[in-house]
């Protein structure tokens, strides 16, 4: 793979575009043909922003790659530092441009919503990366804001938001497994496996997924906004993360690859739900 697109994460960022396409789709559902272009924009300027945020990722994480994660573009020499750096500051800038000009169309909660997310991500990089408990809930709460966004591009906000705190809790699991996957590495990092112990650290991931999936229901029971066939794929998910648990506690690059799978399949549920609802 190439550098560029390998330090990028193209399938990653494409994940935060579709979460904002969703969310917009879902939002927007029967009239979503008013809003072609501003959704268009805000896949764009979601796909765009992750790959400047995994960019900056691995330029300000290279040294602990080098231990974690050797092969990565920086530590193995493929890219030097300030090649990502100029890589990711590029992307970033034509991501604020594009929500300007979405604002323009939408009004200027997209573009508030879009500087929130780069103020959560610099206060992540350079604060709280390092004091992980704060800084998996920042990476959640960045993705939930993909949500939140997709909504704010067709205005609306009220399963949006039911959804996007979905996101936040499976999303702040996955980040604890991570950490318990890098726990050898991290012993210059407050994590959460560092701090209370691996076991118990996977405690609290689970419990969050958990709280993931008793909420998935909701748009189908009690707010009866989409159908059985959201509900059919949505179970395939929460059966994906409820068997993701056990896992967490005998191989957590195994249970990170399993949650991985199993966003990906609650993507798709709330794509099947937009469609069926409009």
């Amino acid at each position: 793979m190439h550098p560029y697109l390998d330090i990028g994460r193209p399938l990653t960022s494409v994940m935060i575009g579709l979460a904002v396409l969703t969310s917009a789709l879902i939002g927007a559902g029967g009239d979503a043909d008013e809003y072609t272009l501003p959704i268009f924009l805000g896949f764009t300027i979601a796909f765009l922003f992750g790959i400047a945020g995994n960019a900056i990722n691995d330029y300000l994480d290279r040294e602990n790659d080098k231990i974690n994660h050797p092969d990565r573009p920086i530590p193995s020499g493929k890219l030097k530092p300030g090649q990502a750096l100029n890589f990711a500051i590029i992307f970033f800038i034509i991501s604020l441009v594009l929500s300007l000009l979405l604002s323009l169309m939408v009004g200027y909660a997209a573009l508030m919503v879009v500087i929130a997310a780069l103020v959560f991500q610099i206060a992540y990089e350079l604060r709280f990366k390092h004091e992980k408990i704060i800084g998996n809930m920042i990476i959640g709460s960045q993705t939930a804001l993909a949500f939140v966004f997709g909504g704010v591009v067709v205005g609306q906000s009220l399963i949006t938001g039911i959804i996007a705190i979905a996101v936040f809790l499976s999303i702040s699991g996955r980040e604890i497994v991570k950490d318990i996957e890098d726990v050898k590495g991290d012993i210059d990092r407050k994590t959460l496996p560092i701090m209370i112990g691996v076991k118990r650290a996977g405690i609290v991931a689970a419990l969050l997924i958990l709280l993931a999936v008793l909420i998935s229901p909701i748009p189908y029971y009690p707010l009866y906004q989409f159908g059985w066939e959201y509900l059919s794929v949505v179970l395939i998910a929460d059966l994906l993360f409820i068997g993701s648990i056990p896992v967490i506690f005998k191989n957590a690059k195994l249970a990170r690859k399993m949650l991985k799978f199993a966003m990906l399949i609650a993507i798709l549920a709330f794509i099947t739900g937009a469609i069926f609802r409009a």
